[in-house]
């Protein structure tokens, strides 16, 4: 996989957690314990039982996605560490400036403190470089 893939299976992933959250968070509501008037309720059990167990199958399998998610995020992040420090140990700094910027999130401030002082101006134009290329397929 290379710097570009990985940046959209991160940028992906992280989408997916925060759906993932927002549907627990809002089924964790739905099925949660409250106070009811008892006066008010019908007495058709079936329809109110049955829609608290699709909210509770649901939110089950939305907190196992939820996990499996999380776990793919834990390897793509091993994994641009990995090509990171190969790129440090190989002196490869464009796409070090690249990874720093796209997938660690990075200032330009601390980049260009790390790197011997680039402008803005240079780091960007180093990122569109490597993603210019990464989106030929030649990275």
């Amino acid at each position: 996989m290379n710097l570009f893939e990985l940046q959209e299976e991160k940028e992906d992933l992280e989408a997916d957690i925060r759906y993932y959250k927002r549907e627990i968070e809002r089924l964790e509501a739905k099925t949660g314990v409250q106070a009811t008037d008892c006066s008010k309720i019908l007495v058709d059990g079936s329809r109110i039982m049955g829609s608290t167990e699709d909210a509770l199958i649901e939110l089950t399998q939305m907190t196992i996605d939820l996990d499996d998610a999380i776990k793919k995020l834990n390897n793509i992040t091993s994994l641009v560490n990995e090509k990171y420090n190969n790129y440090q140990k190989h002196n490869d700094y464009d796409k070090q400036i690249y990874t720093e910027k796209k997938l660690f999130k990075w200032s330009n401030a601390k980049i260009s403190l790390k790197h011997n002082g680039l402008s803005k101006s240079t780091i960007y134009r180093i990122v569109d470089e490597v993603e210019t290329v990464g989106k030929n397929g030649k990275l």
